[in-house]
């Protein structure tokens, strides 16, 4: 019964060349659910066919109909099968003639008997007469018409048909009884699935601020940098919401740039795709913005600008006394306004050394760039996330709706909240596209009902009033920063972000020449913002 005609199912053939079962009510479907055909013996080529109806009659009926529509199924598969050999032995024919024909006709052309090419035109020609009639005489003994051989051994009767009161009673209580089991896997798995699936969630079970969303569509492509569509609103929705909920301070024009780090709690949930597209919705609206590749276990940055990998960059900076090579680490990307400095070789121990120098050489591209970017490694797989956290103004706490559970982003939040004071807000990725009333941002007050893992003092978001002396520009002055200053550490204090101790002099990170001016935005049209006043950055030199 699994035999098919011309990309048609049996039973649905067999349904369209008799008339009398859709007179009856039934449909192919039906046909499908309440006919069983089946081989009781295996070594009998007996096929058993069974039906299933409400009435005797109708039960009749389907199982003779089917044992007919089934032969004649089979003889027309067979007579299609010899009307196609046959037109194939009639075409060869009619081919071969043609040849003898034209052969004829040569030989009647030349008039003189005794030229040459009448004999071999004659061998030709008898060798096609001879093929032409041997398939003329296969021909003949294919037959007109063919029957099929199946045959029907013996026909449904009244008398064969089982009736039974409780195949209805037996159908509803095992559709009930499934019911009851798939509602029951349902609120399992509701009860289970404890994870943050819509933007207003965040705030609830988080304690952290929603910056915005991305919807998964087929704009964001990988490798790529989202500068056009949907995703790009979501993106400048998402940079304007960084200040509105507090997360960076409100003063974002060097020489007092704002350093925001993109992170996740596990690996390959969009901080890379948010960090690019955030910085291509920054040079849109007239600010420049550098992106660092701050993941040295594994960078990559690189890839979503479609740049080669740099030999030198972040990692060759740390590795160096000073800043003088500042200027041949920062490379301009094909976005008007983006900046790129890559990761550069890669770093499996690069901790101690971001403690020491990355400071500094934060420091200095604060005056060159309105936003400095850092697309960083997860926050759960080494400590470079926290330490990277501590150096910036806000985090962009990348969420994966698909997969990310509470208790994994609890766990993330209580290290930023336990080791630095920087304020968190939440992007979501990958959400549901919605239809109706696609944004939502909102500013979340921490305190110490919620966040029992968070020390210290607190801090009130807008940059109002703040309790806190973090340094990174939420410090009680309205978003104003101060100029950071590293000074060489003296033999009986430690060394914290400051020059490296070693033979040889000491020299301030912080007061290292630079060689590049500042860096030119997007000449876009104004911004709400106050416009930058700053030179273009001259190209590295090959």
């Amino acid at each position: 019964m699994l035999l098919s005609y011309p990309h048609v199912p049996l039973l649905t053939w067999i349904y369209q060349n008799n008339p009398d079962i859709k007179a009856k009510g039934f449909t192919a479907e039906d046909l499908s659910l309440d006919i069983i055909a089946m081989n009781p013996s295996a070594t009998a080529s007996t096929i058993l066919v069974t039906a299933t109806a409400t009435k005797p009659g109708d039960t009749v009926f389907l199982v003779n109909a089917i044992a007919s529509g089934y032969q004649a199924y089979k003889t027309q598969n067979l007579q299609e099968q010899l009307t196609k050999a046959r037109a194939d032995l009639q075409t060869s024919y009619n081919q071969y003639k043609t040849q003898s024909d034209t052969l004829y006709q040569e030989i009647l052309k030349i008039n003189n008997s005794a030229d040459p090419r009448i004999s071999l035109l004659t061998t030709d020609r008898n060798s096609i007469i001879a093929a032409m009639n041997q398939v003329q005489t296969q021909l003949l003994t294919y037959p007109s018409t063919v029957h099929s051989d199946v045959y029907i051994l013996q026909q449904a009767k009244i008398t064969d048909v089982t009736s039974t009161s409780k195949g209805t009673t037996i159908l509803l209580v095992t559709g009930a009884l499934g019911f009851v089991i798939g509602l029951l896997i349902w609120l399992l798995m509701i009860f289970l699935d404890n994870r943050v699936r819509s933007d207003d969630q965040v705030p609830e079970k988080l304690g952290l601020s929603y910056l915005g969303g991305l919807t998964s569509n087929r704009e964001i492509q990988a490798g790529s940098v989202s500068t056009t569509g949907l995703a790009s609103q979501q993106l400048a929705d998402i940079g304007m919401n960084l200040r509105l909920t507090g997360v960076l301070p409100g003063t974002w024009q060097a020489p007092k740039g704002a350093v925001l780090l993109v992170t996740s709690a596990q690996p390959v949930e969009g901080k890379t795709t948010v960090a690019t597209g955030l910085a291509a919705a920054i040079a849109r609206g007239g600010r420049s913005a550098l992106v660092i590749d701050g993941n040295l276990r594994q960078p990559g940055t690189h890839l979503a600008f479609g740049m080669p990998p740099a030999s030198f960059g972040l990692s060759g900076l740390l590795k160096t006394t000073g800043g003088e090579n500042l200027d041949a680490a920062v490379q301009r990307s094909n976005i008007p306004g983006v900046w790129l400095l890559p990761g550069g070789t890669t770093m499996k121990d690069s901790t101690l050394l971001l403690d020491q120098r990355l400071p500094g050489i934060l420091a200095q591209l604060r005056k060159k760039t309105d936003w400095i970017i850092i697309d960083g490694p997860p926050l759960l797989s080494s400590a470079e996330a926290s330490l990277l956290a501590s150096m910036s103004d806000g985090v962009a706490l990348v969420v994966d709706s698909r997969h990310d559970k509470v208790a994994v982003l609890l766990r993330a939040k209580a290290i930023l909240r336990s080791l630095t004071d920087t304020p968190i807000g939440v992007v979501m990725n990958r959400l549901s596209r919605r239809r109706r009333n696609p944004y939502f941002a909102v500013a979340f007050a921490e305190d110490a009902a919620f966040d029992a893992t968070a020390p210290g003092p607190k801090y009130t978001r807008h940059g109002d009033t703040h309790g806190d002396t973090r340094g990174n520009g939420h410090n009680g002055t309205n978003g104003q920063r101060p100029e950071p200053v590293v000074a060489a550490p003296s033999p009986s204090s430690p060394n914290h972000y400051g020059a490296p101790v070693g033979p040889g002099p000491i020299r301030p990170i912080s007061s290292m020449p630079m060689d590049f001016p500042v860096m030119q935005p997007n000449p876009n049209p104004p911004s709400p913002f106050p416009a930058p006043r700053r030179m273009d950055i001259a190209p590295p030199q090959s």
